[in-house]
């Protein structure tokens, strides 16, 4: 008799897990998804473009209560291993900025369409529109109940379902409550990548604008993160690549009630000394006011903005202001701003929080509250950062999970 293997969630994990899992004949798996279709999250990661993994791995880029369970993980299905891995299914891989690796293709749906013809061709069988309402330990395994009603025993099952993150994708909070179900502690999440809302009024006549900036994220007086990338100033507050690598330490504190704000430097290519000159020889152009002064050097609704919140007068004559120059010059390399309440996890591509991953062995991705019961993915308490990581750390328990169920 075949032993069953049921998985919940048809996400990146669920799908390598599946893939894995039906490399051994003896297993009959199934594979559970409530969307209509496989794999609709992945389809739109790296704006469409399914950013793989990264050829900068490594736990560090990682937030975990116990870093050595992710690097237990990245160390029993690698790098390396992920590679070999998509090369082996037919898919080719290319490395692009900040050594991230996507297909070949730049498709995200490629990748899609590859699991689906690897599964069907291994006698996967997938069960779409398939919402499931529990899941219970009976003698030898577990029975899936779906919220039509029907009832499936298997031998084995792999809690595949995600975050609550991308809501609009089908995300919920569904796997949270199958785990705490079984006893599972739940770390409670929060949006991490996504936009920040930003409480300086000002900056918000900057929509639309992209710039390059530093970000630092000062919480009490030390700075835990600093990030250099682009910008992209909103209605709200900002966005963007540079803004995404710091939302989750700020939102974390925003919602710890830390004392945080965002430091900004606008000119992160310049030293203090190539500023000086350069603001020395605009501010001496006679006739001109310290706004009309600073257009040469940034895009012109920016003076009066960063001014403004540095309580400078953006009317000032530029010839006067010499003598302030250090101040103004501070004014767009230590802009402070405040963050507000984290954004919806609409929003988020990823959360943080999950499953505890002290209940969870990082070798197998068993549970160590139920023999045959195995978590993977995002559903866990780890996220990364952005570039390549996350979907690294559900191909890599999504494999451990399959090869030891």
């Amino acid at each position: 008799m075949k032993q069953k293997i049921g998985i919940i969630g048809a996400g990146a994990s669920g799908l390598i897990t599946a893939y894995f899992a039906s490399q051994n004949p003896h297993n009959e798996v199934h594979i559970f998804e409530k969307q209509n279709k496989i794999g609709r999250k992945v389809s739109a990661t790296g704006n469409g473009r399914c950013n793989l993994t990264n050829m900068n791995m490594g736990s560090e880029h990682y937030h975990c209560s116990d870093i050595q369970f992710v690097t237990k993980v990245l160390q029993s299905f690698s790098l390396q291993d992920t590679l070999d891995f998509f090369h082996s299914i037919g898919i080719i891989t290319t490395t692009l900025e900040n050594g991230k690796v996507y297909p070949a293709s730049l498709q995200a749906s490629t990748v899609v369409k590859v699991f689906e013809h690897e599964l069907l061709h291994n006698n996967v069988q997938i069960h779409t529109s398939r919402k499931i309402e529990s899941l219970q330990p009976v003698h030898n395994g577990f029975t899936i109940t779906t919220a039509g009603k029907e009832e499936h025993f298997f031998h084995k099952v792999i809690l595949a379902c995600g975050s609550c993150a991308y809501g609009s994708l089908g995300a919920s909070r569904d796997g949270y409550e199958l785990a705490q179900s079984l006893g599972h502690t739940i770390i409670e999440p929060f949006p991490a990548l996504l936009p920040l809302n930003i409480a300086n009024k000002q900056l918000h006549t900057l929509q639309g604008i992209r710039w390059d900036c530093t970000l630092s994220v000062v919480v009490g007086n030390t700075v835990v993160q600093q990030v250099t990338d682009e910008v992209l100033f909103t209605a709200y507050g900002i966005s963007g690549p540079a803004a995404l690598g710091i939302s989750r330490a700020v939102n974390e504190a925003v919602l710890l009630n830390k004392d945080v704000y965002i430091q900004c430097n606008i000119f992160p290519y310049y030293d203090i000394h190539t500023l000086h000159s350069l603001f020395d020889q605009l501010l001496s152009h006679p006739k001109k006011s310290l706004e009309f002064a600073l257009y040469g050097i940034m895009n012109n609704k920016m003076p009066r903005v960063f001014l403004s919140m540095a309580g400078i007068p953006y009317d000032w004559p530029a010839v006067e202001s010499c003598h302030n120059i250090d101040a103004i010059i501070s004014a767009f390399t230590s802009a402070m701003l405040y963050p507000g309440k984290p954004r919806p996890f609409t929003e988020a591509v990823v959360a943080a929080g999950g499953v505890d991953v002290q209940e969870v062995n990082p070798a197998t991705m068993e549970s160590q509250l139920h023999k045959g019961l195995f978590i993977t993915g995002e559903l866990l308490d780890v996220d990364g950062d952005s570039g390549g990581y996350n979907l690294q750390f559900a191909w890599s328990t999504g494999a451990i999970a399959g090869k030891n169920a």
